[in-house]
């Protein structure tokens, strides 16, 4: 419920950063762009069309110690033949872009960085890098707008986009206010069924008692973990948690064992038992390392060997390399927060 709503009528939310915005797919002639664009292509950018005027490849000596760091970098897993392919495919070149049609977006403290011509044109120079910059070439003719003639779609179509996302944003959050109602789904709780309910001050809804989450279902659990990772833990982290817990839960996979031992947590004496409903849970096997990027390789682990051996060379529960030990009590939190980074969240 806390996630951003998805934007399908934005052009890569070009009306909340004009560097993000593309032309729709029936007004490129590239699929999925082009890293070199030559002499004499329209390309788009920031909501206009602009003019190859010219392209040059930098030689060694143009390089910064910067530059030639970064290109190092781009090859650095390659030997022989192959990096030497890679060095001259990754080489950055120097872009001269004339503005053709459309806007003239000029960001603050850009100004110096757009010539203007005898003949009043606008010209801008960029250092391309082949393997990080895409380019959308337009086609000839390409589509425009019937309110200014700018290349499809214009700025005013995504503004308008983005302001109704923002209306249905607005009046989804107010629905999560009403009292009754699941914050996460929208759809009204019967006394019967079972909730989790935050007690502080809506995070959501300035003003508004702390929303409400189906404890049942999986899909308005994780909502409701969500809305406290994310907001409450972020605040406070020695709050009383109501609906998550700092540590993965693995499944001992030895024959034998008792039922109640089989399921463990790797938070044990701080575990706090809220791992969801069972549709939700989702044990990992005893053998299996949760890696925790940013943390040097790092692993959560149960807390015992149960002497299971097979798959994966057994389990890890008495492995103490890779400083599981000292990470395993967060090791949830920590697995979080990777998640939300690689989904572009969290820095």
């Amino acid at each position: 419920m806390t996630e951003e709503l998805p934007l399908p009528g934005l052009h890569n939310n070009g009306a909340q950063d004009p560097d993000q915005w593309a032309p729709a797919r029936s007004n490129r002639r590239d699929s999925y762009g082009c890293t070199r664009p030559e002499v004499g292509d329209l390309v788009a950018w920031r909501y206009a069309a602009w003019l190859v005027h010219e392209t040059r490849p930098y030689a060694d000596v143009d390089l910064t110690d910067k530059q030639r760091a970064k290109l190092d970098a781009s090859v650095a897993h390659l030997t022989g033949e192959k990096r030497d392919l890679a060095y001259a495919r990754n080489r950055p070149f120097h872009l001269v872009l004339r503005h053709h049609n459309g806007p003239l977006i000029i960001k603050p403290g850009e100004g110096r960085g757009f010539i203007r011509l005898h003949d009043g044109t606008r010209e801008i120079h960029f250092t391309s890098w082949p393997h990080r910059n895409q380019w959308h070439r337009l086609p000839d003719p390409y589509q425009t707008c019937s309110c200014h003639g700018h290349p499809w779609p214009c700025q005013e179509i995504d503004q308008a986009v983005l302001t109704q996302h923002q209306l249905r944003k607005m009046d989804r959050l107010m629905a999560t206010a009403q009292p009754g109602v699941c914050a996460h789904c929208l759809e009204p709780i019967s006394t019967r069924q079972k909730t989790v309910t935050f007690p502080e001050e809506s995070r959501l809804v300035p003003g508004a008692p702390g929303p409400t989450f189906h404890a049942g279902r999986a899909a308005c659990w994780g909502g409701a973990e969500e809305y406290e990772r994310a907001g409450r833990l972020a605040d406070n982290p020695d709050v009383v948690r109501v609906a998550s817990c700092p540590g993965v839960r693995f499944i001992h996979e030895q024959h034998g064992m008792p039922a109640d031992q089989r399921i463990e947590c790797s938070a044990g004496p701080f575990c706090t038992g809220l791992h969801g409903p069972s549709g939700y849970r989702q044990e990992a096997p005893c053998w299996h390392r949760v890696e925790l990027a940013g943390n040097e390789g790092a692993y959560a682990r149960p807390g015992f060997d149960c002497g299971y051996r097979g798959r994966g060379g057994g389990c890890i529960g008495g492995d103490l390399s890779g400083g599981g030990t000292s990470l395993s009590p967060v090791a949830g939190d920590l697995l979080w927060e990777m998640q939300q980074r690689r989904r572009g969240i969290l820095p």
